[in-house]
């Protein structure tokens, strides 16, 4: 493979062979579309860590390129089966136009389990005791809903020192459950904690 001015090419039997290729950018609005991650430090550290086959940059004044091929196999690595893609980059556009077959609400929390039981997750967030005091004084709670509220999350992680959960796109994993982020707040810590409370509130009822 060979690139110049930033387009990739393959020299097969004599012949040039142009490769669609993308930026980090592209590879990130198309994964965020899929539902595969919202942030897109996570794209940069599957490309560090092999799991997403790049280029690598050659200065700092350029980035990722990811060949569409390298792209495909990552989302099929990922996506339950029976989904099926069909990427095309436009020629005048430099937007990725995705198709997906599959009805998005039917399957996604299917391809949330599935990732999850993979322990493929974007990464943690740390429960603190303090944080959840604030938000239960927050939601006018009570002491005792307080004190539960840390039982349980001190049950969700017995294998860590700290309390913690991981997360993945729109939800994290809570004592065996999928629960979706309380988007009401800014903060990623407290879409968390206050998606606990009302779990908690509801399991203890």
């Amino acid at each position: 493979m060979y690139i110049l001015f930033n387009e990739a090419f393959v020299v097969l039997k004599g012949q040039v062979i142009l490769m669609d290729m993308y930026c980090v950018d592209e590879v990130f609005e198309l994964l965020k579309t899929y539902k595969i991650t919202t942030h897109k430090e996570s794209v940069r550290r599957w490309l560090r860590q092999g799991d997403l086959k790049g280029i690598a940059p050659s200065s700092r004044k350029d980035g990722w390129r990811i060949s569409k091929e390298a792209l495909d196999d990552f989302l099929q690595q990922r996506l339950p089966e029976g989904y099926t893609t069909d990427i095309v980059k436009e020629t005048n556009q430099s937007n990725t136009t995705i198709v997906a077959n599959e009805e998005e609400q039917r399957i996604r929390a299917k391809m949330w389990m599935d990732l999850a039981n993979k322990n493929i997750w974007e990464g943690h967030v740390e429960l603190k005791k303090t944080r959840i005091h604030e938000c239960i004084q927050h939601r006018h709670y009570s002491k005792e809903l307080e004190a539960k509220v840390w039982q349980h999350c001190i049950a969700n992680s017995r294998a860590y020192k700290k309390p913690r959960v991981f997360y993945l796109l729109e939800a994290f994993g809570f004592e065996g459950k999928r629960l979706l982020l309380e988007k009401n707040f800014e903060s990623l810590e407290e879409q968390v904690i206050f998606s606990i409370l009302e779990h908690v509130r509801t399991f203890d009822r």
